[in-house]
């Protein structure tokens, strides 16, 4: 009987252990059970050749065994546990190592008391005549039993019924779990008392066909829940889940981060942002795009965009809130508005300046280019200093505008001021000489120097009929007595 509990607990092991590695040989969680299932077929395996062996020195070793592998189950436990339903407190090492480091140190002293020879815990093994196998207590044997007690029956318990009152969500499969626990604890202190020792070693069962069923019925250890489960709790935006009465059924870490820092299921999701010091400022242009915007002010001033999906099913209605914290966003919006503002500050600035510069140079050019009549249809127009492209454009344009404001008949230009003549000087002259032919007027040169005029020859410039003075005197002289 005993080698048929001992085998249907190994095949029952084995089993769990595979099949939990098949569905996602890479999840943390699945690894995890793993181990847990390993380091229980080796405790069933030390159990069973204590119970059978007839060598002393045989069930000696193996005894040793059982007290650290019973403190191993329990931290694989806790740590299994943390992996399924509180992931991110499991990726957090310091957390991780912390509640492993009591259950470690157990094990270490454990391990060292027995095989030391010190006898601290226990000092011996005794078989009676009956084939009873017992264990001599050592001073420290009560306190390392209460230690168990505690650490390795009341600590899991203790996490798992947290889950049960804290996460809803997960209560189903948590409830099974705690009472696959509790069972296997009742069972192996049950047991143990009535000197029943196989069946003590096999009372780990309930709890692995608890973790089969959660595994089949709730899916816990399916890649598809461990991944979505992972990489919701990871995003960096909050997704929140509401039920029909707008109750917060799940909030992930940056949910939790960003707003809902009270309890899943206590208030409604407007109460619980209000809670939080939010308020809403949706826009119409929000409320176009379908979603809905929150503000806190303060010291901490945060804004919240909440776009929502509802979704119906058996069990009812339900939302998911989907919330992206938009405090950085709208600082670089107001900045953003503010540069664009002084931008167009500075841009009106220079706008003006430059209407400025270019009415002082439109100034400056009718002041270098003066025009002056001198007689009803006669007009003079000294030139001073060097002519670029622009001063030769202006020069054309006001010419001509002036010819056609007077109607002018002899325009007199003086070439004395003038610093030098090129090409383009040369083109300008040619271009008033035709552009005032053309409406009529005639175009005289006075003031033509020496260096001048040896410039127009070597420029070729043709003013063949255009009357040429010495000086504006002359040329004054002798066009007014015509008129």
């Amino acid at each position: 009987m005993s080698l048929i509990l001992i085998l249907f607990t190994l095949i029952i092991l084995t089993a769990s252990g595979v099949y939990v590695l098949i569905q996602d040989r890479h999840a943390t969680p699945n690894r995890l059970f793993a181990f847990f299932a390993l380091n229980a077929i080796v405790l069933t395996c030390a159990a069973a050749v204590r119970l059978t062996s007839r060598n002393v020195q045989e069930i000696w070793f193996v005894s040793g065994m059982l007290a650290p592998l019973l403190a191993s189950s329990s931290w694989l436990l806790i740590w299994l546990i943390l992996a399924l339903f509180i992931p991110h407190r499991y990726a957090q090492p310091s957390v991780r190592w912390m509640l492993a480091a009591p259950y470690l140190l157990v094990i270490a002293l454990l391990t060292f008391d027995w095989y030391g020879g010190f006898g601290i815990v226990w000092r011996d093994i005794i078989r009676s005549d009956t084939g009873t196998i017992a264990f001599s207590r050592g001073p420290a044997s009560f306190p390392t039993l209460i230690l168990y007690l505690v650490g390795g029956m009341i600590v899991p318990l203790a996490f798992l019924i947290t889950i049960v009152v804290r996460y809803p969500r997960m209560r189903a499969p948590a409830l099974w779990l705690t009472g696959g626990t509790a069972l296997s604890y009742v069972m192996g202190i049950l047991f143990g008392s009535l000197s029943i020792p196989m069946l003590s070693y096999v009372s780990l069962l309930p709890l692995h066909l608890a973790f089969g069923w959660v595994t089949l019925r709730h899916q816990v250890f399916r890649p598809s829940s461990i991944a979505l489960r992972t990489a919701i709790e990871h995003l960096p935006d909050g997704v929140t889940i509401l039920d029909a009465q707008r109750r917060v059924r799940f909030a992930n870490r940056a949910a939790q981060h960003l707003a809902l820092r009270i309890g899943v299921g206590e208030l409604p999701f407007e109460e619980a942002l209000a809670h939080a010091g939010f308020y809403e400022r949706t826009t119409p242009d929000d409320q176009l795009d379908g979603l809905r915007r929150f503000h806190r002010d303060g010291e901490v001033a945060a804004t919240l965009v909440v776009s929502e999906a509802a979704i119906e099913g058996d069990r009812g209605s339900a939302s998911v809130l989907i919330l992206r914290d938009m405090t950085t966003a709208e600082r670089q919006k107001a900045a953003l508005a503010a540069s664009r503002a002084a931008l167009e500050e500075r841009t009106t600035e220079l706008e003006q300046s430059l209407k400025e510069i270019q009415e002082r140079d439109a100034l400056i050019t009718r002041l270098t280019l003066p025009l002056i009549p001198l007689s009803n249809g006669v007009l003079a127009m000294p030139l001073i200093g060097a002519f670029d492209s622009t001063r030769c454009e202006a020069l054309i344009a006001l010419l001509l505008k002036r010819i056609e404001e007077r109607s002018a008949r002899m325009v007199l230009l003086d070439l004395t001021g003038i610093t030098g003549f090129d090409e383009s000087l040369a083109a300008t002259l040619r271009q008033a000489v035709d552009g005032a032919r053309l409406m009529g007027a005639q175009i005289a040169l006075c003031g033509v120097r020496p260096d001048i005029a040896e410039s127009i020859v070597h420029e070729r410039t043709d003013l063949n009929g255009v009357p040429r003075f010495a000086t504006m005197q002359e040329g004054v002289a002798a066009l007014l007595p015509q008129r």
